[in-house]
Formats: C-alpha cells, structure tokens, sequence
C-alpha cells in the first residue's frame, strides 16, 4: 500500500492545492465590464482542468494493480519505443542541454520587455528547438513563426491580456501584428 499511496500522493496534493485555490476563485469580487468576461473565468477553468485532470489520474491509481504501478513519465516512456528496443537501447542523458534551457529560459523573461512578446517568443522557440538538437530550418522557422502567432493571438484576443510590445523598432513589429489581428 505505501507504493501505492507514494504514487498517489503528489496527484493529491495538486488536487488539494487546485481545490483551495479554486475556493478563491469562486469567491473574487469585481465588476463585470461589458461583454467581456472577467479576471475570474481563466483562474476558475485552468483549476477546473487540473482538478478533473488530477482526479482521473487518482482514480486510475486505485483501479491498477499494484504490482503494475509506475509514475506517468515512466508509462509515456515505456510506451514510446517498440518492444524490441527498449532493452536494447541505453538512456543518454544531456545535462547540457538542461542548462542551456534553464539559461534561454532566463534570457527570454529578461528579454521581454526589450524585443517585445513576438519577437522574443519567436526567438525562443527556434533556439530551444535548435538546443533540442533539431536541425531542419525551415520546420524550426515555421514552427517558432506559428506558435507565435498563436500564442499571441490566444493571450491577446482570447484571454484579453495584455503582453509586452517591446522597445522600438520591435514594438513596430508587435502593433502591425495587433493590427493584422484586429487586437486594440
């Protein structure tokens, strides 16, 4: 039983954490503006989500048996690779690589304000992907454009938050495309 609790106990302790903090959420008061929804709808569905999300994950653990239990990352690797090469094929580890992601992911928060939320998110996620040792340009251009866009066109025009345009002469760049996407 204690495999069995060890497993479940960081799923609890989100769950425990997302119900206390959703208690909060339902409780915020504010003013309605307009049509608009307010500071209180994301807070409430992202908690929502990791509580239903925490909960089957639970509920998952106490239905297997426990001579099968493992975590979540040791099931989504055991799955990934055929059969045949999972005893073959030792793990290779790249602590550099680590680093230099903690590292790009300091210089793009302390970029931000500078470059602007697209510019630096572009450049960010083609140096990660090309840190992650993916080499195709093109893929790593087209993806880093895309996730750009369309995590600027979610904050911005969906979430209705407000994001860094940068210094000139990226902020130039940043409210041409606020423009092109119909964002005031």
């Amino acid at each position: 039983m204690v495999p069995r609790f060890r497993a479940l106990l960081p799923y609890l302790i989100v769950l425990a954490a997302a119900a206390a903090l959703l208690w909060n959420a339902l409780h915020l008061v504010f003013t309605p503006r307009g049509d608009r929804p307010g500071p209180d709808v994301w807070p409430r569905a992202i908690l929502m989500l990791i509580i239903v999300t925490c909960a089957v994950r639970v509920v998952t653990l106490i239905r297997k048996p426990a001579a099968k239990e493992q975590g979540v990352l040791d099931e989504v690797i055991a799955g990934a690779a055929p059969e045949s090469d999972r005893a073959a094929a030792p793990t290779r580890t790249y602590p550099l690589l680590l680093v230099a992601g903690v590292a790009l992911t300091i210089a793009y928060v302390a970029l931000l304000g500078t470059l602007g939320f697209f510019v630096d998110t572009v450049l960010y996620i083609a140096v990660m992907i090309r840190a992650g040792r993916y080499r195709r340009w093109p893929v790593i251009a087209a993806t880093a454009l895309g996730g750009a866009l369309a995590f600027m066109f979610v904050f911005m025009k969906v979430v209705y938050l407000s994001l860094p345009i940068g210094a000139a002469p990226f902020s130039a760049a940043s409210l041409a495309l606020m423009r092109w996407m119909g964002i005031r």
